[in-house]
């Protein structure tokens, strides 16, 4: 009755996978949009290249067997719109030759050839190539015996779902099932341009549920918000028009990105992706943990504290930075016994909640060691250990400071400088800045760093 495979499953090709877990596979829908020219095919998965898609997709049918007037785009009988899609198809047409010729140079710049067959013949002609997936189209998600002969390829299939039914595509799901083919389902609105009330995109969801697969979207709306939504809404492929002039014939034309729209697309996909995260366990970041230190607030002494005397509220107050214990937890130290002597101004810290006593220890090791220090902090931590070296971390602030009034000695150890990354006036340390003036400013800066020591 069927072939049963793994819930959702992943797709191969190419030695790549596509799977919950991976990134999105973007897709540059060419088509028909190198207007018939090898060259301009050529020259535009040059730009699909170098804007970071993943995949080149191009169409391919034969007019002759795929319709009933053998595509004669002068037949007076049909349609205003067929006769205009016949008019520019006729125009925009590779021969299988060049089609091939196509397939190849995309795997020399690093693309994975994908192409919508429209006919059984085109099948064929892609079978006898070794084309290592389809992209089904959405005007043939309900023609059972194209899918039929695309799913017994066994080749993966990316099946858009514009211009249908949801009966009609638990259908061809169901199909589908039945070979037991790789799928993802592609939410689609087949209008060009879709206008953004119409696109649906909540539609992923249940997509999802339908086809018991990845899924992904097809776009023919204006931009490229949608996509980088999509993505966050958990598709998996994105694919979109591809052009280097929207201003040429042609409705695929007019909703395609240009190659630098496109690269944003990539980008920003990329940025999300990465911004998506596990949802594990929320955890403070670096960065956070450097803002809170910087922004939020600790429990200090409000008076000199000594060591063994209980802990009132009225000897507790609350005060910015967020170097010590924080505010939640001030209730925690009333009523105990200091265990280290206290200035006022003295943070508090998670240790001095502990039942064990912290001292001060001396550590050796097999090989030189040393701490990153403040000037301030200097005497201090270097009294605590025999250092072999200190790093010296240096804000702007400090390059106006006096040393003398941290160093009254000579000390036997090396030391290193951080200097300053950031300088008034939001300069930042660039020594490799293309502008002149701002790359000199920061050689200077750097000079008054070294200058002093």
């Amino acid at each position: 009755m069927a072939i049963a495979r793994p819930e959702s499953g992943s797709i191969y090709i190419e030695g790549r996978t596509i799977s919950d877990e991976s990134p999105a596979f973007i897709i540059a829908e060419i088509g028909i949009n190198h207007n018939g020219s090898l060259d301009k095919a050529k020259a535009l998965i040059d730009l699909a290249a170098g804007a970071g898609a993943d995949s080149a997709k191009f169409q391919m049918r034969h007019m002759d067997s795929l319709y009933r007037n053998a595509g004669n785009p002068d037949d007076a009988s049909a349609d205003l719109g067929s006769q205009y899609t016949l008019d520019i198809l006729a125009k925009s047409l590779l021969s299988d030759e060049d089609m091939i010729r196509a397939f190849d140079y995309c795997k020399e710049r690093g693309l994975t050839p994908l192409c919508t067959p429209w006919d059984l013949a085109s099948v064929d002609v892609l079978e006898d190539y070794g084309i290592l997936a389809y992209k089904v189209a959405s005007a043939d998600l309900t023609n059972h015996e194209l899918l039929s002969a695309l799913a017994q390829t066994r080749k993966p299939l990316f099946v858009s779902t514009g211009m249908s039914t949801e009966e009609e595509i638990r259908e061809s799901v169901g199909l589908l099932q039945r070979y037991g083919t790789s799928y993802v389902l592609l939410h689609c609105n087949s209008t060009y341009p879709a206008p953004f009330k119409d696109v649906n995109l909540k539609y992923l969801n249940r997509l999802r549920d339908i086809g018991n697969c990845l899924v992904g979207y097809s776009g023919h709306e204006r931009g490229y918000e949608v996509p980088i939504a999509a993505v966050a809404m958990g598709a998996k492929v994105i694919e979109k028009h591809f052009t280097d002039d929207r201003e040429q014939e042609g409705n695929d034309h007019k909703v395609s990105l240009l190659p630098h729209e496109f690269r944003a697309m990539v980008q920003s996909v990329r940025h999300v992706e990465e911004s998506m995260g596990s949802g594990a366990l929320r955890l403070v970041t670096q960065g956070e943990r450097m803002n809170r230190e910087n922004l939020a607030k600790s429990v200090i002494s409000v008076g000199d504290i000594k060591k063994g005397a209980e802990i009132t509220p009225a000897l507790l107050q609350v005060r910015s930075p967020g170097k010590g214990l924080q505010p939640n937890r001030m209730h925690e130290l009333i009523g105990k016994l200091a265990k280290r002597d206290f200035s006022a101004g003295d943070f508090f810290y998670p240790a001095d909640l502990s039942t064990d006593t912290v001292e001060p220890r001396r550590y050796k090791f097999s090989r030189p060691y040393g701490v990153p220090v403040r000037y301030h902090d200097f005497a201090k931590l270097s009294s605590l250990a025999p250092l072999d070296f200190v790093e010296f971390h240096l804000s702007y602030k400090d390059m106006e400071l006096d040393l003398h009034q941290f160093f009254d000695g000579t000390y036997d150890m090396d030391v290193v400088v951080h200097s300053p990354d950031l300088f008034p006036g939001d300069h930042i340390m660039n020594l490799a800045e293309d502008d002149p003036v701002y790359r000199q400013r920061s050689v200077d800066e750097l000079q008054r760093v070294t200058c002093p020591l």
